[in-house]
């Protein structure tokens, strides 16, 4: 859209000073001329501040544009982020997984503890309830009772496995009671620990989903805010093309008002804007190959190939109503000649241009010098002809 406004306004004469000609050659009564002047500046004034409308509200809109490339980037890191979380949350639930594995493997083990324990201890029981049933029986009562000393090693014997059987039983049971516990301790802390930081993890992606959820609320609204202000600038921009479109016009009066005098321009034929000679045709209007891409393009003008620096003249008598830079043209003029035509030299080598906005030029006076600037792969002069503000074929105008 903005490249539409700017072609309209470049084509219209948008781009055209402020200067008022100080020196008017054609024969105009000075009233008419000066009430035209006064008015020319008038709306040039308004198509400044008009100007000036445009480029705030383009600067605004580049600002919202900037916010949402940010914003873009934060979304794609919270989403690096989030990424990363859910790499954290599967990891864990594995890892959970594996400790409640071992926590009940744990769990089967300690339970066939607590079943030998039991084992041991019904074992212990039964011993003392026969001992009980049998009297009051000492480990020294069973030695006095042999009837021999071979009985009595015998005997000693027996006792000594019985004591050393009790005594692995109750070791057994202490040891299997302790190891299991602290096992299943170790296990149980884990699953805490794991269980926290599942918790952590969970809690840090409701946070990241969180902030996406709201980046896109604050994208959506930059989204509103940068369509609204693309409105403001189409607005803004149709109201430039009519300031320009006045100011062409005005233009126009003014060539009217000077074209009473012999050196208006009344439509004839058209000089060639470089000396007959001094050039060749390099290429054409229409359709052509375009040098850069190598795909067909439209052409809205034919070239002239001259060395740098040879001079461009005025097609005809006129007012210059730009002298600047433009985009693909480079250094670029443009000249009014009447209601309908307009003509456009580009290419102009650096300060080659030779003539200012609001100044009157004759037909053959050098405005300019070629070069190559913009869009282009050699010296040239690139010459458009328009006709209500329509590119045409030059070559008939210049026949």
């Amino acid at each position: 859209m903005r490249k539409k406004i700017l072609l309209t306004l470049l084509i219209a004469g948008l781009v055209a000073g402020s200067a008022i000609p100080t020196n008017v050659t054609w024969a105009a009564s000075k009233a008419s001329l000066d009430k035209i002047n006064r008015e020319l500046k008038e709306i040039q004034k308004k198509r400044a501040q008009q100007k000036q409308q445009v480029k705030q509200t383009e600067e605004k809109i580049s600002a919202v544009q900037k916010e949402q490339k940010d914003l873009q980037t934060e979304l794609m890191q919270i989403d690096l982020r989030r990424n990363e979380t859910q790499k954290k949350l599967d990891k864990l639930e594995v890892q959970m997984n594996e400790t409640t594995e071992k926590a009940a493997e744990a769990q089967d083990n300690l339970d066939d503890a607590k079943l030998r324990v039991a084992q041991r201890e019904t074992l212990l029981k039964t011993r003392v309830k026969s001992m009980y049933e049998r009297g009051k029986v000492s480990y020294l009562d069973v030695l006095l009772g042999s009837s021999d000393f071979g009985d009595f090693l015998t005997r000693m014997e027996g006792l000594q496995l019985i004591l050393e059987q009790d005594t692995r039983i109750l070791e057994d049971n202490m040891r299997d009671k302790e190891t299991i516990e602290v096992k299943k301790k170790e296990i149980d802390h884990q699953l805490t620990v794991y269980a926290g930081m599942l918790d952590e993890a969970e809690s840090l992606k409701a946070e990241l989903d969180k902030q996406y959820k709201h980046s896109l609320v604050v994208k959506a609204e930059l989204k509103k805010k940068e369509s609204a202000l693309e409105e403001d600038l189409e607005q803004f921009g149709q109201q430039l093309i009519a300031l320009t479109k006045a100011e062409s016009d005005k233009y126009a009066e003014r060539v009217r008002a000077m074209s009473s005098s012999s050196s208006g321009y009344k439509g004839g034929k058209l000089g060639l804007p470089v000396a007959d000679g001094q050039f060749r045709f390099s290429s054409g209007f229409g359709m052509r190959t375009d040098p850069f891409t190598g795909r067909s393009a439209g052409h809205n003008g034919v070239d002239m190939a001259a060395p740098k620096g040879t001079t461009i003249m005025a097609a005809a008598n006129g007012v210059v109503i730009f002298a600047g830079y433009s985009n693909g043209f480079g250094n670029t003029v443009m000249i009014k000649h009447s209601d309908e035509i307009t003509t456009l030299y580009g290419h102009i080598r650096e300060g080659g241009i030779k003539v200012s906005v609001g100044q009157s030029v004759t037909k053959g006076q050098k405005i300019a010098e070629v070069g190559s600037t913009g869009r282009s792969t050699g010296n040239h002069v690139h010459f458009t002809v328009y006709k209500n503000d329509v590119a045409v074929n030059p070559m008939p105008y210049l026949k």
